[in-house]
């Protein structure tokens, strides 16, 4: 048939018939061993349209030869059936299948569009998206956990565990196995220290213990790190200038959800207590001070709903049900957020200090991920495992540790604090110890700051990472249940001021 015969398009070709013919590109191509050793392919035409491909062994020297990744062929003959299986790489509702009477024949035409098909983290994480559809995800790689090599089936498999970001703020867990494990090992080793940004193609949607995961699809799907093509050197361009979430806010109208602005923290002024308290604008600054006590009313954490990315505040319900408690079943608690029953909670830090500069004192509060940043311990594990009330004053020890250090804190004014008079500020970044001592010699001598006595050893820098999470895999014994002789980490310095005054609580109302 002549080249220049007319072609269908992907979303055109139906069952009736066998006489397709079908300019495509090869984006993917896999083996499988299910029910018989057949090649996967992923197919796309000019306006983006994908379909599913298979041909049997017999077929699959042939195919592998006729239709090479990247390049444009001439598709005749080939049978259409209804798709299906749980993980499907297209939403086509029809498959392809070559077979020896299917014609392979070049192609002239010059197209290098790699036809991703982004899903909005959104999308995903508010479960938007049918699970059964593989789906294109691009991210910036953080919180990489220890690769692991577990059990599967008799057989030990290997797997990496990390978050992905979105230029929005938005990210979500994903975890890699076998052979993409290596490559994200190999890659780190070559790249210590750098961005990298992870393209997934074909991922699959899952959900493990109740949470939105990312994960391969077998060898269905294909990963790429620092990816050259076009749409990936878009996204690292915003990412670099995106808004990214400094803290988990509640939804409270007092503390509204603080964004990192364009802006770098390293240009944002330092400022004495004193003139934060008369702040006639809101707006960020930093500030050196101590910590001087811990404000024990409030508590130190909350419990909030772990599912899908939602950690909002959960109130405990059914506390009298006979059946639970004679059951001995986890708590119940609602979440408004989620408009739903939960019992899949956990602690998040919201910790109330008062600190002091030379200038003044002030009240700041520090949330899950910037507390988890200057105590060194998810709130998981200084938990004691209760959840009934207890006792505030009975705080872990990596909390009581906190009262005499040092610290740069980035702080947002906001409107509340300006024109309500709310008398709280919230802790949006964590510097180091450089940073105190560049800012002593800018400025006039702060007496509380001595040599060594910031968390952070002098001469590094530990930016706050907004979405950074310790791995739960880590947690060995929790505090509250280590015996007295156990070795508990310092993660300050070693020259730090002890705490000399007992811990004042304060009385003030509650949430």
């Amino acid at each position: 048939m002549s080249s220049n015969a007319s072609c269908n398009l992907l979303k055109d070709v139906k069952p009736f018939k066998t006489g397709w013919r079908v300019r495509v590109k090869m984006l993917h191509s896999w083996k499988q061993n299910f029910g018989g050793e057949t090649l996967e392919c992923i197919l796309a035409d000019e306006t983006g349209g994908k379909i599913h491909a298979s041909c049997k062994r017999s077929q699959m020297f042939r195919v592998q030869r006729g239709l090479p990744i990247g390049e444009w062929r001439f598709v005749e003959n080939f049978t259409v059936s209804q798709a299906g299986g749980q993980y499907r790489p297209t939403n086509l509702q029809y498959k392809m299948t070559i077979s020896g009477e299917t014609v392979i024949s070049k192609s002239d035409l010059q197209n290098n569009n790699h036809f991703l098909d982004l899903a909005s983290y959104e999308d995903i994480i508010e479960g938007k998206l049918n699970p059964y559809f593989l789906i294109d995800v691009i991210g910036e790689i953080f919180d990489m956990r220890t690769i692991q090599t577990v059990k599967v089936k008799n057989e030990d498999r290997k797997r990496v565990v990390f978050r992905l970001r979105d230029t929005n703020g938005n990210d979500m867990e994903c975890c890699l196995w076998g052979r993409f494990t290596e490559l994200i090992e190999s890659h780190l080793q070559e790249n210590e220290g750098k961005l990298i940004i992870c393209l997934i193609r074909f991922a699959k949607i899952s959900y493990y213990k109740g949470n939105i995961q990312i994960t391969n699809a077998f060898d269905a799907s294909l990963v790429t790190l620092n990816p050259e093509m076009q749409e990936a050197v878009d996204f690292k361009e915003r990412l670099l200038q995106a808004l990214l979430p400094l803290a988990i806010v509640e939804n409270k109208p007092a503390y509204k959800a603080v964004k990192q602005q364009a802006e770098d923290w390293d240009d944002v002024q330092v400022c004495s207590i004193s003139e934060i308290l008369v702040a006639v604008e809101a707006q960020k600054c930093k500030i050196v001070c101590s910590i001087e006590s811990i404000n024990t009313g409030w508590g130190w954490f909350f419990f909030g709903h772990d599912a899908n990315g939602c950690n909002r505040r959960v109130t405990r319900i059914g506390r009298n049900d006979p059946r639970r408690i004679a059951q001995n079943e986890k708590p119940l608690w609602r979440c408004e957020n989620c408009r739903a029953n939960v019992t899949n909670v956990s602690p998040k830090y919201k910790l109330h200090v008062y600190v002091a500069d030379d200038s003044d004192t002030c009240k700041l509060m520090l949330l899950d991920s910037v507390g988890k940043t200057v105590i060194g311990n998810e709130a998981v594990e200084l938990w004691n495992g209760s959840y009934d009330e207890t006792n505030p004053e009975d705080l872990p020890e990596p909390i009581q540790n906190l009262v005499g250090k040092s610290f740069c804190f980035g702080i947002s004014i906001s409107s509340d604090n300006v024109t309500n008079g709310a008398d709280t500020y919230l802790v949006a970044e964590v510097r180091g110890g450089e940073e105190i001592h560049k800012i002593e010699s800018q400025t006039a001598p702060v007496s509380l700051i001595e040599s060594g006595s910031s968390i952070f050893s002098a001469g590094e820098v530990s930016k706050f990472d907004p979405n950074s999470q310790n791995s739960a895999e880590d947690v060995t014994t929790p505090f509250s249940k280590r015996k007295d002789n156990d070795d508990l980490p310092d993660v300050t310095s070693a020259s730090k001021k002890l705490c000399t005054d007992t811990i004042k609580p304060e009385k003030t109302k509650t949430e």
